[in-house]
């Protein structure tokens, strides 16, 4: 009796479908990866320009804060001011609308600042 050496078919089919599984995987992980960076990186310009438009208001005197809206780039922010605590501080309220890929999305920030006046 002779010994053979090498891979019968099956094996070589065997290891081949083993291996398409593996980077089809990987595909789809790397696809995932890459839409969870740009939602990342949206969110964080998003919140730039939120933290922007709270510190632009917290610069006014409590007294002339008021509701309005701005754009800025390609964002459009609107945002409320409620009184808080007897007038001794203001709730601000920011919704930040920010384009994606396929339509809009609105992100809502909030914070309270504190009146010196």
């Amino acid at each position: 009796m002779r010994k053979r050496n090498g891979f019968t078919i099956i094996e070589v089919l065997v290891a081949v479908l083993v291996l398409a599984v593996g980077i089809l995987g990987m595909a789809t992980t790397a696809a995932l990866v890459t839409r969870m960076i740009g939602q990342g990186q949206r969110f964080s310009e998003v919140s730039a320009v939120a933290a922007q438009r709270f510190e632009m208001l917290r610069s006014r005197p409590c007294a002339t804060m008021a509701n309005g809206s701005a754009t800025q780039g390609p964002y459009v922010l609107s945002w409320t001011v409620d009184s808080v605590a007897a007038g001794k501080a203001r709730s601000l309220r920011l919704i930040v609308i920010s384009p994606t890929t396929r339509t809009t999305r609105a992100d809502t920030f909030a914070t309270t600042v504190p009146c010196w006046e």
